[in-house]
C-alpha cells in the first residue's frame, strides 16, 4: 500500500500535494500491476476488485480505462485519445452530406462479412388473389413468389492522417481534440456520402443515382412545374407515404423560383415548430453530392430512401501515431471504417429520378 510506505492512511491526501517518494512508489505500484518485471501472476491485478488500498484501486481503474480505449501507456509507446474523441467523430460523420439525413436505412453489424439482402417481387397482376367455386373440383393454384438478393459488403475507408506537431499539442489555446475529430469524420463523411449517392458499385458502394430508375425525362436542363408532378405520380402510391425528394442546393434554388397554375409557390416552408420545408407537400433533403441540372444528369430524386441500405460495420477505429514522426516532432491522427451501400429495388422502384436529355 503506498499510504503505508509514506506514512498516509487509506484516502488521505498530503496537503503538501504528492511527494518525490509518493511519485516513486506510484511508479513502482504501475509497474508491479503491469507485470513489467514479472513479479504479479499476468492479469492477476486487474482481476482483483478487492485492492487493499485506494490509490492501488485509483490506478487500477485507470489501466481498465486505458484497455477500454485500445491503447497502451506512454511508457510503452502509446497514448490514450482524448476522451469525448469518438463521439465527436461519430457526431460529424453523421451530420455531413445527405444520405444519413433522408430516411435511410442504416445496418451496423459486428463483422464485415458478406450479408445477404434479400427482395421479392409479389405485385404483378399475375400474383393476385382469385375467385373460386364452393367446390372447385380441383385443388387451388400455386403461384409462386419470385426472390431475389442483393449483397451488402464492408469497404474499407481511411480518413488519411493529420500531422500536429508536438508544439502545438502543448501551446493549443482551443480544444484541438475536438477539432481534429471533426476533420477526421468529415473526411470520412465526404467520400461515404459520394459513394452512397454515385457510387459505381465497382470496388465501391453503389449509389442511389446509380440504381434510381429514370422516372420523368425533362424537356430541357432546366425543371418544370408539371414535370416534378410528374415525377412524383411516377412512384407507385406504396412508397409515397414517406417519400421525399434529394437534389443538389443550387436545384433547390431554381425549385423555389417555380410556381404552379395558380402562381402558388412548389415549395413551401415549414409552418409549425420543427415542421420541414416541402415542395409539392413532401419533406427534402439537400444532397451536395447529387448531380446539378445538366445534359445527361439525374437532377432529382424523389421515392422512399428507407429502400437504400447503408452498412456500418462496428464503430470507426481512431488511431494515435507518437513513434512514426517522432523524429519530425509530430503527432499523427488517423481514422478508418467499413461501410457499403445499395438500393434495394425488387423490381417496383421504389426511388425515381427526373433525367435531363443528353
Amino acid at each position: 500500500s503506498t499510504g503505508v510506505v509514506s506514512g498516509l492512511q487509506d484516502g488521505d491526501v498530503s496537503p503538501n500535494g504528492p511527494t518525490d517518494i509518493d511519485r516513486d512508489i506510484n511508479q513502482e505500484l504501475r509497474s508491479w500491476l503491469l507485470n513489467e518485471d514479472g513479479r504479479a501472476p499476468k492479469n492477476f491485478v486487474l482481476r482483483n476488485m478487492f485492492m487493499p488500498d485506494a490509490e492501488a484501486r485509483r490506478i487500477v481503474s485507470q489501466l481498465r480505462e486505458q484497455r477500454a480505449l485500445g491503447t497502451t501507456l506512454g511508457s510503452a509507446g502509446g497514448h490514450t485519445v482524448p476522451e469525448g474523441f469518438h463521439r465527436v467523430l461519430e457526431t460529424a460523420l453523421l451530420a455531413y452530406g445527405g444520405m444519413r439525413q433522408a430516411r435511410t436505412t442504416i445496418l451496423r453489424t459486428a463483422t464485415g462479412n458478406d450479408l445477404p439482402m434479400p427482395t421479392a417481387n409479389d405485385t404483378s397482376t399475375s400474383n393476385e388473389g382469385i375467385i373460386i367455386a364452393e367446390n372447385p373440383g380441383a385443388k387451388v393454384p400455386e403461384k409462386d413468389i419470385t426472390f431475389g438478393q442483393a449483397i451488402l459488403r464492408a469497404h474499407m475507408y481511411s480518413s488519411q492522417s493529420i500531422r500536429v506537431s508536438y508544439q502545438l499539442l502543448q501551446d493549443s489555446a482551443f480544444d484541438l481534440a475536438t477539432y481534429i475529430a471533426e476533420r477526421l469524420g468529415e473526411r470520412i463523411a465526404r467520400v461515404t456520402n459520394r459513394h452512397f449517392t454515385v457510387g459505381t458499385g465497382t470496388n465501391e458502394p453503389r449509389g442511389v443515382v446509380t440504381d434510381a430508375t429514370n422516372g420523368v425525362t425533362a424537356a430541357a436542363e432546366a425543371i418544370t412545374d408539371l414535370e416534378l408532378v410528374d415525377l412524383l405520380h411516377s412512384v407507385d402510391v406504396a412508397y409515397r407515404q414517406q417519400a421525399e425528394w434529394m437534389f443538389h442546393d443550387q436545384t433547390l434554388r431554381e425549385l423555389k423560383k417555380l410556381r404552379d397554375g395558380e402562381d402558388r409557390p412548389l415549395w413551401l416552408p415549414g409552418i409549425a415548430l420543427r415542421e420541414p420545408d416541402t415542395v409539392l407537400g413532401h419533406r427534402y433533403v439537400v444532397n451536395n453530392h447529387m448531380p446539378q441540372m445538366g445534359a445527361g444528369n439525374k437532377s432529382v430524386l424523389f421515392g422512399d430512401f428507407s429502400k437504400y441500405h447503408i452498412r456500418d460495420v462496428m464503430e470507426v477505429r481512431l488511431v494515435r501515431l507518437d513513434e512514426v514522426y517522432a523524429e519530425y516532432a509530430q503527432v499523427a491522427f488517423l481514422a478508418f471504417s467499413r461501410h457499403d451501400g445499395l438500393l434495394l429495388d425488387a423490381g417496383t422502384h421504389p426511388i425515381k429520378a427526373l433525367v435531363h436529355p443528353s
